[in-house]
C-alpha cells in the first residue's frame, strides 16, 4: 500500500506545476471551478487612450504606437472608415485598448497576486485575426502560444489558465499564423483575471487524507 501511495502523492504535489498554461475560447471558458476573486476591466474611462491605464486591479500597457495610440483605442473615434464599409468588432464595446507596430504587443499585468486564468475580447487591424500570447511570472516566460480566431470585424474571446499562476500576460496580432515576429496590430476588450486563494491546497488537502487512511489502515 505505501509503495502505492507514494506515487499519488507525488503526482497530486505536483500537478499545478506540470499542468501548465491551458488555452481556451469563449466567454467564460477561463473561470476557475473554485473559488476565485474576479478582476474586470473594459477602458470605458480611458477617453483620453493613455498608456499606461489600471484598472481594476489590472495594470495595461503597450509597446508600439506613441501613448494615444493613433486614435484607434476610442470605439467611435478616428479607427473605422463606416463610408468605406469599415465595421467596429463585433466582441468590443466602447472603448477598447490597441496598438501597432513592429513586434508591438499588448500587456496585462496584475498589480497585486498572481493569476490563475485570464479571458478577453481580442481582435486585429489585419483581415483575420491570428494571435499569439505569453504567460510571465515575476519576469520568467512561462508559457506562450498561438490562435486563429477567424475575421477580423467579428473578434472572439481567448481565455488562458494555469494553476501556477502569472503575472502578466502579453497579446500580439500578426498576419499569418506562422508569423513569430514583425508588424503587429492587436486590440482587446472586456478583460475579466482570476485568482484562486493557495491553489496549492487541494493537492496538500488530498496528500494529509491519504496519510491519514493509510494511517488508520496501520491502527487496524
Amino acid at each position: 500500500m505505501k509503495n502505492q501511495l507514494i506515487p499519488l502523492l507525488a503526482a497530486l504535489l505536483a500537478a499545478p506545476a506540470i499542468a501548465g498554461v491551458v488555452q481556451t475560447t469563449g466567454t467564460g471558458s477561463a473561470t476557475p471551478g473554485a473559488t476565485h476573486l474576479t478582476y474586470a476591466a473594459d477602458f470605458e474611462a480611458n477617453t483620453g487612450l493613455d498608456n499606461p491605464w489600471s484598472e481594476g486591479g489590472l495594470l495595461f500597457t503597450h509597446t508600439g504606437l506613441a501613448n494615444d495610440n493613433g486614435g484607434c483605442g476610442y470605439a467611435g473615434e478616428f479607427c473605422v472608415d463606416l463610408a468605406g464599409g469599415q465595421l467596429y468588432s463585433e466582441a468590443f464595446s466602447g472603448n477598447y485598448f490597441a496598438t501597432a507596430g513592429s513586434n508591438a504587443y499588448l500587456s496585462i499585468r496584475s498589480t497585486g497576486a498572481a493569476l490563475h486564468g485570464i479571458e478577453f475580447a481580442v481582435d486585429s487591424g489585419y483581415a483575420s485575426i491570428y494571435v499569439m500570447w505569453q504567460t510571465w511570472l515575476n519576469g520568467a516566460l512561462t508559457g506562450s502560444g498561438k490562435a486563429s480566431l477567424g475575421a477580423a470585424g467579428v473578434g472572439d474571446v481567448l481565455g488562458l489558465r494555469d494553476l501556477a499562476g502569472f503575472t502578466e500576460v502579453r497579446v500580439f496580432a500578426f498576419d499569418s499564423a506562422s508569423d513569430n515576429s514583425g508588424y503587429s496590430v492587436p486590440a482587446i476588450d472586456s478583460v475579466r483575471a482570476f485568482t484562486v486563494p493557495e491553489p496549492g491546497s487541494l493537492a496538500l488537502a488530498a496528500a494529509g487524507l491519504g496519510m491519514a487512511g493509510l494511517r488508520r489502515r496501520r491502527v487496524v
